[in-house]
């Protein structure tokens, strides 16, 4: 069997959460990695390690400035042409009732999420479909199927929004060798959702957990494995789908 074909990944906020472990993931495969991220100490220092694994390049950016974000996402398509697009960016562990919402919570988790998403793609994929290869992985969440016990309806409808939006992408992109495609993780054990969930109160904790069917969060390894298959050359026939890996939540 022949070795798979290394290529160059673009991942749009690398040095948080499930991100960080995808790109350790993809540089043991040999693949070539821009790591885009607003951390640059934490961006920098995950260059550093997986430079020893494969070629790295660390760029510094918010990708929530969409018109500097466009500008450094341009530079990144003419030098590197990357064919792996992962946005990772956007969270939220704020329980907040709707009536305490305000039009700046939409706007923001709008922007992080849906918004920061489009501007990656609006670069990237036509470059991808030139060449004839891409595959775009959109992050959304469990609760952007349903809703959640965990954040509010700013970024349920947000991450819903992420799941519609690359639909519409996965079938304009069809035949063009490019797919577009979604995760939506249920709680993970990220260290931002490990965090929140510390700064509970015990009886919160156990209402928390009394909601989860596996009675745990899930942890990071666990999360990866549903990126990386849509990473891969063999998700060449799933365009416009969404993965869950909820533990079984919203089932």
């Amino acid at each position: 069997m022949s070795a798979p074909t290394t290529r160059t990944a673009l991942l749009i906020g690398a040095a948080g959460g499930i991100l960080k472990e995808v790109s350790r993931e993809l540089a043991e495969q040999g693949h070539t990695l821009v790591l885009f991220d607003r951390d640059a100490e934490a961006v920098n220092r995950l260059a550093d390690e997986l430079g020893r694994l494969t070629k790295v390049e660390a760029v510094v950016g918010d990708i929530t400035d969409i018109p500097a974000a466009e500008g450094q996402l341009t530079d990144i398509v003419d030098r590197f042409a990357p064919s792996i697009l992962v946005n990772g960016v956007g969270g939220d562990t704020r329980v907040i009732g709707y009536a305490d919402l305000t039009r700046d919570h939409f706007d923001q988790t709008y922007l992080e999420n849906v918004v920061s998403s489009w501007i990656a793609v609006k670069v990237c994929a036509p470059r991808m479909a030139a060449d004839g290869y891409g595959r775009i992985v959109n992050f959304a969440s469990a609760g952007g199927r349903t809703y959640s016990h965990f954040n509010n309806a700013a970024y349920v409808g947000a991450k819903a929004a992420v799941i519609g939006m690359t639909k519409q992408l996965g079938y304009e992109l069809a035949g063009t060798g490019v797919v577009a495609n979604v995760v939506a993780h249920g709680p993970i054990g990220t260290d931002r959702v490990a965090g929140a969930f510390e700064r509970r109160t015990e009886e919160s904790k156990k209402d928390v957990m009394s909601r989860l069917p596996m009675g745990r969060y899930g942890t990071v390894a666990e999360a990866v494995g549903s990126v990386l298959h849509l990473c891969s050359e063999s998700a060449g026939y799933s365009t416009g789908s969404v993965i869950d890996i909820n533990g079984g939540l919203y089932m």
